[in-house]
């Protein structure tokens, strides 16, 4: 700019001036509705954007916390604007796809999502999120492009096989639909949403007690999802310090396996509020999951202390002392539990399996009753329930116990079905003996349960 020509200079300063003088004033906020901790990161952002109305910056910075509170309508206008006064930046047109999104205006998200990428065509969350955009707003060829060359990216690949899943199952070809998912879930084995779409192919195409199985593994892993960074929304994530926010956080990063991050966000949760009784109780199973024995000790009594969930903290407690070999304090943790919640099945199923060790049987099949008292879907205190039964000389109880987990088909069937085959024989019924326990090692062996397939096969040749 040092060697512009006077004209040059001019024509950019009327540029300016018409840029400014263009600019709509920021629009008011509800700010009194609005907690205290939000209304003063608001406050100050508000400010700042309304004396500098044709700043992209200062919108931007106003779209962010308004997205970091999840006030998504007036997050998106403010995007906007700094979009318009600042078309080359790559973070505007991105968040308010991602608010966009939010909003569930899909063909808008989209559109946004084209700029951002046309600007930082590298950045792999935009490209993926164009992707889920156009295949959601239904531009399929578009999309089935997009994934195509997301495949062999490794951090997108998940992605790209779970979209060109659903892409071939619109299109009705389900064969293909199946091996992109499968794929999707061996990149991904807790992929809820992959394990969903699965099972409609799979049903789609005759498969029912595979399309069973899969149904109930999206029932098990609920709303996980494999994660890709972004730090561009990650920066708007970090911009909240409320607790609230910091064990949602805490949370996400529990079930994606970061431990020491889980810890690290709810320890700040309870910097900001000493009051919150369930991140002391999530610190209590962090803690023990790392194997940090004190640590785990110290959450617990402060847990205890404040007096919330207690039934549910002498459970985990209870869990914490078995790990470390501790039953009869573990034993004396369920019984509390029990105590403060007769109905507690986790606690009572516990208990029973302490009791065992002591051989005990009829005290753990009673607490076994009782977990299914309180839960009767419960698989394993049934197969508890089973096993209790024919280690009191009962098989012909034990049958009846255990034919109820013949379905569904899963990670877990081929230990109950073994158990109902020793039922069986037990029971002096070699044939269904021997068929349910082929079954169980078929099923241990489709799911590389080594150690379990190889207990079946003992057993079946001790029988030949």
């Amino acid at each position: 700019m040092m060697g512009a020509p006077l004209p040059v200079l001019v024509a950019l300063l009327a540029s300016l001036s018409r840029a400014q003088a263009a600019a709509p004033p920021v629009g008011p906020l509800p700010l009194d509705t609005y907690p205290a901790g939000m209304r003063e990161v608001m406050s100050a952002a508000e400010r700042r954007a309304r004396a500098h109305p044709a700043d992209a910056d200062a919108a931007g910075a106003l779209g962010q916390a308004l997205h970091a509170w999840e006030q998504w309508a007036p997050a998106h206008d403010a995007y906007s604007r700094a979009a318009d006064f600042a078309p080359a930046v790559f973070a505007w047109p991105y968040l308010d796809a991602c608010v966009l999104q939010r909003l569930g205006r899909q063909a808008e998200a989209a559109e946004r999502l084209r700029r951002a990428v046309a600007i930082a065509p590298g950045y792999l969350p935009a490209r993926v999120k164009l992707a889920e955009a156009l295949l959601d707003t239904g531009a399929m060829d578009d999309s089935q492009r997009l994934f195509e060359s997301l495949i062999a990216v490794p951090a997108a690949e998940p992605a790209a096989r779970f979209g060109l899943g659903r892409i071939a199952a619109a299109a009705g070809r389900h064969e293909q639909a199946v091996t992109f998912f499968d794929r999707a879930i061996d990149l991904y084995p807790e992929w809820g949403a992959a394990y969903y779409a699965l099972a409609l192919s799979l049903r789609a195409l005759g498969r029912t007690e595979d399309a069973q199985r899969a149904m109930e593994r999206h029932t098990r892993f609920g709303a996980r999802w494999p994660g890709l960074e972004d730090a561009v929304l990650a920066a708007v994530v970090n911009l909240r310090d409320d607790a609230a926010s910091m064990l949602r956080h805490a949370e996400d990063l529990a079930v994606s396996g970061d431990l020491p991050g889980a810890i690290r966000e709810n320890e700040k949760a309870l910097a900001r509020d000493p009051s919150l009784a369930v991140a002391h109780e999530r610190l209590l199973i962090l803690y023990g999951r790392m194997k940090d024995w004190d640590k785990a000790e110290v959450h617990y009594r402060e847990a205890l202390r404040i007096g919330s969930s207690l039934a549910d903290i002498h459970y985990d407690h209870g869990v914490l002392l078995e790990m470390q070999g501790h039953w009869d304090l573990a034993g004396e943790a369920y019984r509390q539990a029990c105590d403060i919640n007769p109905l507690h099945a986790p606690a009572h199923n516990n208990l029973g399996q302490v009791l065992e060790r002591t051989g005990n049987f009829q005290a753990a099949l009673e607490q076994y009753r009782l977990a299914l008292d309180g839960q009767p879907t419960f698989r394993l205190a049934r197969f508890n329930l089973g096993r209790a039964l024919v280690a009191l000389g009962r098989p012909a109880d034990a049958i009846l116990e255990l034919s109820r987990l013949t379905e569904p088909r899963d990670s877990e069937s081929p230990r109950y079905l073994f158990a109902l085959g020793v039922a069986c024989m037990r029971a002096g019924n070699t044939d269904d003996g021997v068929r349910w326990s082929t079954e169980a090692r078929r099923l241990a062996t489709e799911y590389g349960q080594v150690e379990l397939a190889a207990a079946i096969d003992q057993e079946l040749k001790r029988l030949k």
